[in-house]
């Protein structure tokens, strides 16, 4: 669905202020996260140049085959379309985008942009590319309120579907097993895509992106189980660890794991630094000893895709403002013994930050 004319003229307003500050006379973006945000279209990217050539001022223009065209056609915002067959081939609807966005000088370029659609483009026009990252995430980190409507609705629809995974979770059971079924429990639930869930049980734990296997779960080993998924477009990100059973050594590293990611939630809130909450998490595992078993930042940020600006990380001299929306999720990943990882999602709103998935979080709150 093609987005409201007022959001998408306000977001194309700071896609301009931000273009003309770094000196770009206008940017190329493709199919992905950046068009949905400032089109509301969602399309796949293939091996046809699909391309949305948008200026420093007037009309944009869209290169797109005529199979991927026809959603546009309905914009409720000036959108000119030059449309391609195969038969055709995609070189006179470039060089006419091309022509009517004045594309010369110094254009932005998305980092996700194929070289076979950024090479037309170069060969019918005298365009120098730089990197437009920065301004897209820049643009996006910081939510609307039509957005952060949406990042509630994904985060209570992953929340609900985690409700049911402690019924799911058997001795015996494999991991591709229980991400299957998880995955369908989160469909139930109203989710619109769900990404890989992350099953990883035991030793396998210990490697934070290990893929579900046929291995089964055993009782007293910890269980890891991470997943994304969206609504409308719009992501949650949850992570929890469960245990079959009792069993002290998993019990003991999980109370240190969630202290760390309390006190990363404590420290969420408008004007401190990402590097700050990093600090806060990776502050208590330090102090239990667990500080070499914690190797990656602390949370991401989410919303169309599951990891974007801004990034939690060690050192990191970014603030956080209003309606950012991001994860906090510590763990310790003793290789050859377990894993242990604790995430949630976290909004910048009235200045703190807020909890916006609702799992239960103390040990074993499974059983």
């Amino acid at each position: 669905m093609m987005l409201r004319r007022g959001l998408h003229a306000t977001r194309l307003k700071r896609l301009r202020a931000g273009l003309a500050s770094s000196g770009l006379k206008g940017v190329v973006v493709v199919p992905g996260p950046n068009m949905r945000y400032l089109t509301g279209g969602t399309s796949l990217m293939l091996e046809r140049p699909f391309m949305l050539l948008i200026p420093l001022a007037g009309e944009s223009q869209l290169v797109a085959p005529v199979l991927e065209s026809g959603p546009y056609r309905n914009a409720p915002f000036p959108l000119g379309i030059h449309a391609w067959t195969d038969s055709e081939g995609p070189g006179e609807a470039v060089r006419e985008a091309a022509k009517r966005a004045g594309a010369e000088g110094q254009w932005g370029v998305e980092g996700r942009a194929p070289f076979q659609y950024t090479n037309k483009l170069a060969k019918e026009c005298p365009l120098r590319f730089a990197d437009a990252e920065p301004i897209l995430q820049g643009l996006r980190e910081s939510k609307d309120d039509y957005e952060v409507e949406l990042l509630k609705k994904s985060a209570q629809a992953l929340s609900r579907a985690f409700s049911e995974f402690p019924g799911l979770i058997k001795e015996g059971a494999t991991e591709l097993e229980l991400a299957r079924a998880m995955a369908d429990a989160i469909y139930v639930q109203g989710a619109e895509k769900v990404d890989d869930v992350l099953v990883q049980a035991g030793q396998m734990a210990a490697d934070p992106h290990h893929l579900p296997s046929a291995r089964k779960v055993r009782r007293g080993e910890s269980i890891v189980v991470d997943v994304g998924s969206t609504y409308d477009g719009y992501y949650a990100d949850i992570t929890r660890t469960f245990c079959i059973g009792r069993s002290p050594s998993v019990e003991k590293v999980y109370s240190k794991v969630l202290e760390a990611q309390e006190a990363a939630a404590a420290a969420s809130r408008a004007g401190a630094r990402v590097g700050e909450v990093d600090a806060a998490a990776r502050g208590v595992l330090e102090g239990a000893g667990l500080g070499r078993y914690f190797f990656h930042r602390t949370g991401h940020g989410l919303g169309l895709e599951i990891h974007e600006a801004p990034y939690i990380v060690g050192g990191g001299d970014e603030f956080l403002g209003s309606h950012m929306c991001f994860t906090i999720e510590p763990g310790a990943y003793i290789r050859g013994r377990l894993g242990v990882r604790i995430e949630d999602d976290i909004l910048i709103e009235g200045g703190k930050g807020v909890q916006i998935t609702e799992v239960p979080k103390e040990f074993g709150w499974w059983s």
